[in-house]
């Protein structure tokens, strides 16, 4: 989720990253990773860690001093250009909503519909709200399908200061489900085979190999794999 709301429509001109890094973070431990570019045409893990906050920490403000400290760290080594983060947080501190719309399928009244439709949803004004969509066209009518998700911009505004105060530059903030299956459907090999693997030796591709069934979905939320499929995910959409 950008904090202009928007989608990335012309991300396609950009210059393509070649490394990026992802992070999922809840209220007591965070995991990084960096993911690259191979020659081959694959994405594979770089780093991977999984850090957790000392017992000791008496607040939310002390939490939050850690996790400065924490990028700041593994963001010392790297010049400026390369401190680029994703985040990903857990859903519970989004909504969602679906619109299914047959207007005009156009960026500018798009955007003022989601606004509106997430403002009413959390109950703020809309100009305190940051949001993010994708637009599905439907088989078969003129109509679309507009999947959102939203926060408050304040909570934006407050994860990119963290960040900004530990040298790193924070464009996208998403849900830990979107960055999840992002991973999971690009993950070379059987995920499900892949629980005993470290994920410092995954590897992706960087289309969708598989789609998920249900009961699989359900399976990965409950393994040990969620949380490293989170941080890789957000690392993976942050190279595209």
């Amino acid at each position: 989720m950008q904090q202009s709301g928007s989608k990335r429509w012309f991300s396609r001109w950009r210059r393509r990253n070649t490394t990026a890094w992802g992070s999922w973070l809840d209220d007591q431990e965070i995991l990084l990773a960096a993911l690259s570019w191979q020659q081959s045409g694959t994405v594979r893990v770089l780093l991977f860690e999984h850090l957790r906050a000392p017992a000791n920490l008496p607040d939310a403000a002390a939490r939050d001093d850690w996790l400065v400290n924490i990028l700041r760290r593994s963001g010392e080594h790297l010049p400026a250009r390369q401190r680029t983060m994703a985040l990903a947080l857990r859903d519970g501190r989004f909504c969602h909503g679906r619109l299914h719309w047959s207007g005009p399928v156009e960026a500018s009244v798009l955007e003022v519909e989601v606004q509106l439709e997430a403002a009413a949803a959390l109950g703020v004004a809309p100009a305190l709200v940051g949001f993010d969509f994708e637009v599905q066209a439907l088989p078969d009518t003129a109509a679309v399908q507009v999947d959102w998700v939203a926060c408050l911009r304040e909570e934006l505004h407050r994860w990119q200061g963290h960040a900004r105060s530990a040298g790193w530059r924070l464009p996208v903030v998403e849900p830990e489900h979107q960055a999840a299956r992002r991973a999971a459907m690009c993950l070379r090999g059987d995920p499900l085979q892949l629980w005993a693997v470290s994920a410092q030796d995954w590897q992706f591709s960087p289309n969708a190999e598989r789609e998920i069934a249900e009961q699989d979905w359900r399976q990965l939320q409950a393994s040990a794999m969620w949380g490293p499929l989170v941080a890789c995910g957000a690392a993976l959409g942050a190279l595209r």
